[in-house]
């Protein structure tokens, strides 16, 4: 489709060819980007995070403190997650101290989601208790 342009005295005018929808691409591609990063960070917010039962933990805490097992210990601190690598030294009140390499943690049990170590730690727990 041309429009026609005869009417001007100019040439750059009369010779001018519009790209049509060519010169909408960068905004509509820089809109969808946006949209998508945002639509992904939502979707990464949204996520919730299965803690293991309080039982669990406590089981596992104890198994690595009788067996001195170093263990990577995944918690919720504020609004932050944090991980920790040691070995459980002590248990005070409903708090565990870990042991690691540059300096000591307490952390209470119940802020901890997960619980992993390179070894396996047998879980031998009661069904009747889940």
């Amino acid at each position: 489709m041309s429009v026609d342009r005869s009417y001007s005295p100019y040439e750059v005018i009369r010779a001018y060819h519009d790209r049509g929808m060519m010169k909408w691409g960068a905004f509509a591609t820089g809109e969808l980007t946006e949209a998508q990063n945002t639509f992904e960070k939502d979707k990464k917010d949204d996520k919730k995070i299965q803690a293991l039962p309080h039982h669990v933990v406590l089981h596992l805490l104890n198994q690595s403190f009788s067996n001195q097992v170093q263990i990577k210990v995944k918690y919720q601190s504020k609004d932050k997650l944090n991980e920790v690598y040691g070995f459980v030294s002590e248990f005070i009140n409903n708090q565990v101290r870990l042991k690691s390499t540059d300096k000591i943690h307490l952390i209470s049990i119940e802020q901890i989601i997960n619980i992993y170590s390179k070894k396996k730690l047998m879980l031998f727990i009661n069904m009747s208790f889940l």
